[in-house]
């Protein structure tokens, strides 16, 4: 039996600087294939020793302390090393999937923010970009405090209001006001492009599982140390109602943990899938992450918005 969670509070990303694709001549492509193998390899095996950073949560004088642990066992490890197209052996395999998910990554993680309210933290996705900005996130982080931290990539951070979360779902909303969003911000994120799929009925939730089941996907969250990154690397399983979060959700075997709550599920094509909310942790596992990842539709993440939008303007 497997323990179903909730996510709370936690794990804050990656911020590595980002890397521009040329399109590559067809006699170049075999080189590129080798090069990035290798890079990429690189990257996983450093992960292994610093992959991501957990969140120590202190309250005191109002203020958060960090301390940075590994995030991820070593079964996780090799899951991610063989993503990279690395075997235990450490053999080169060829695949230019592999590279496409590298490109997905340097859009999502521009997308992902960190979110601090009072003493819990988390992530966030970039909802809107108009007249400022607005960050999705969880309500079990934002109902925390009116007000949240938001840290972007560049190091930059604002104050965000929170203007709202669903009454049904855990989903939340924060805005940033536009006097404080700097050229500097705008040039480093990245707006999501969600798929509303629908959840409704079953003719619906087949519709996607025949369109995306089995596909690659990326989850990522936001972290504390610039130089590491949480993100996994998985598959879709399917749409399934689970009670706890009121809804059918986006099931995916990919590996998550707390902290992640408020990323992100893109697919091969960098499209947003779902907000991270949970996760199924096995009943022995020594380590808590889940093995299966839990995430909102974005369909639903858009209703609440326009609902939260109406309730402000009047």
């Amino acid at each position: 039996m497997n323990d179903i969670v909730q996510f709370q509070h936690g794990l804050i990303c990656d911020y590595a600087g980002t890397v521009c694709y040329a399109q590559p001549r067809a006699e170049e492509i075999s080189k590129m294939k080798k090069f990035w193998c290798i890079f990429w390899g690189i990257l996983v095996m450093t992960g292994i020793v610093a992959v991501s950073a957990v969140m120590v949560h202190r309250s005191g004088g109002g203020s958060c302390v960090f301390a940075v642990r590994s995030c991820i066992s070593e079964q996780t490890a090799v899951n991610m090393a063989r993503a990279a197209r690395l075997e235990e052996t450490g053999e080169e395999v060829s695949d230019t999937d592999n590279m496409g998910m590298q490109i997905v990554y340097q859009l999502a993680k521009r997308s992902i923010v960190k979110v601090v309210a009072k003493d819990a933290a988390g992530s966030g996705i970039i909802w809107k970009i108009d007249d400022g900005i607005v960050i999705v996130s969880n309500r079990h982080l934002l109902m925390n405090d009116v007000v949240a931290e938001i840290g972007f990539g560049n190091g930059d951070s604002v104050t965000a209001d929170v203007i709202g979360y669903s009454q049904q779902y855990d989903i939340g909303f924060a805005a940033i006001p536009q006097e404080l969003v700097t050229d500097n911000i705008l040039r480093d994120i990245y707006e999501v492009v969600p798929i509303f799929y629908e959840t409704e009925s079953e003719e619906s939730k087949a519709a996607f599982v025949s369109g995306y089941a089995a596909r690659r996907v990326l989850q990522a969250g936001a972290a504390t140390d610039r130089k590491t990154a949480c993100f996994s690397v998985g598959s879709v399983i399917g749409l399934k109602y689970m009670p706890l979060f009121n809804t059918s959700v986006l099931e995916t075997a990919c590996f998550s943990r707390a902290g992640m709550s408020g990323g992100g599920v893109f697919d091969a094509g960098g499209h947003f899938l779902g907000l991270i909310s949970g996760g199924e942790v096995p009943e022995d596992a020594q380590v808590r992450e889940a093995e299966i990842t839990y995430s909102i539709p974005p369909a639903l993440i858009a209703a609440e918005y326009e609902t939260v939008s109406s309730r402000i303007e009047q």
